[in-house]
């Protein structure tokens, strides 16, 4: 056998599609959005993505970022770089590939002057938060073996919605919060720049991105207005929640007005909004257990995947 490893190359894309397909069956990765979210992004670099070759077969690949471009409003990184995919052929596992592929990757990063490896809590471009623990438990295991330890394990959750309505309670919840001057409404063109102020103030990184492209989309008549609900509480935006076809969120509200009902009001409406749309379902990735029995389970979403988020100190 022939192998050998070089950074990635356009050629390599097709391999690389089928190697995913193949290392991660429970999450396919389209062609369009491999190129929207790695190849396009602008702190994709070849040499942070070493793919493994065997007699010209694409048979592993690891995906490391160090982020070149600083996120919008967002605290600096610069001390960490992320590994956002790592998949071997699983003929070719327990060969030595992997472990050549992430000392490839290591080595990208340590070049970058990274001090941190994180598993996978990159924005924008993280296509699972962490190492699924049932689906690909052999992974966990080889980067636990490797030196990676657990930060926490996030959840994904789902809810169906087939017969979805608004609870009664949650009719009184806002009917006694409109009595205060609160206001729940999908987005229209005059809440532009108060909800991207409200955004950067409140929930400063990707979630600016997401809600100005969202907006993008409203104005533009790609997509209805209520993919973004807001809540105005006497003239004031206090929350918006979003949502892309299935996936669920982000929603968040802002911290004088936790506790209020504000995030459930905000829940319903989007999830009746996707209903709306003739979605079967609503899901998304990440949360903690927290906030899960605080919000999510209102609404009958039950989880459906756990994670593991990773780190490695690249020091010494």
């Amino acid at each position: 056998m022939s192998d050998s490893i070089r950074p990635f190359e356009s050629r390599d894309l097709p391999g690389v599609l089928q190697l995913l397909a193949d290392a991660m069956p429970v999450d396919p990765i389209s062609q369009g959005r491999f190129i929207k979210q790695v190849l396009l992004d602008p702190n994709f670099i070849p040499a942070g993505a070493p793919v493994a070759l065997r007699e010209g077969n694409v048979i592993g690949l690891c995906l490391s970022v160090a982020r070149q471009t600083p996120l919008e409003n967002a605290p600096p990184d610069n001390d960490r770089g992320y590994i956002t995919l790592i998949a071997v052929a699983p003929a070719a596992q327990r060969q030595g590939i992997g472990v050549q592929l992430l000392d490839h990757a290591h080595a990208y990063l340590r070049s970058q002057k990274r001090s941190l490896v994180m598993v996978s809590s990159y924005a924008p471009g993280y296509f699972i938060p962490g190492v699924d623990v049932a689906a690909y438990a052999g992974a966990l295991r080889f980067l636990a073996k490797h030196g990676y330890t657990e930060v926490y394990r996030p959840l994904a959750m789902q809810t169906f919605l087939t017969g979805f309505a608004i609870p009664p309670w949650l009719q009184q919840k806002r009917a006694e919060l409109s009595s205060q001057g609160l206001e729940v409404k999908p987005f229209d063109p005059s809440m532009t720049v108060p909800l991207l102020e409200f955004t950067k103030h409140e929930f400063p990184g990707d979630w600016v991105r997401i809600v100005r492209e969202t907006i993008a989309q409203i104005v533009a008549a790609n997509a209805p207005p209520a993919r973004l609900i807001v809540t105005i509480d006497n003239g004031n935006i206090v929350g918006f929640s979003h949502y892309e076809d299935e996936r669920f969120g982000p929603i968040g509200v802002a911290v004088s007005q936790r506790g209020r009902g504000v995030g459930q009001l905000l829940m319903f409406a989007t999830l009746q909004a996707q209903r709306a749309a003739g979605l079967p379902r609503a899901f998304f990735l990440w949360s903690d257990d927290k906030t899960a029995q605080r919000l999510y389970h209102a609404a009958g979403f039950k989880e459906f995947r756990r994670f593991a988020l990773l780190k490695k100190s690249l020091v010494g």
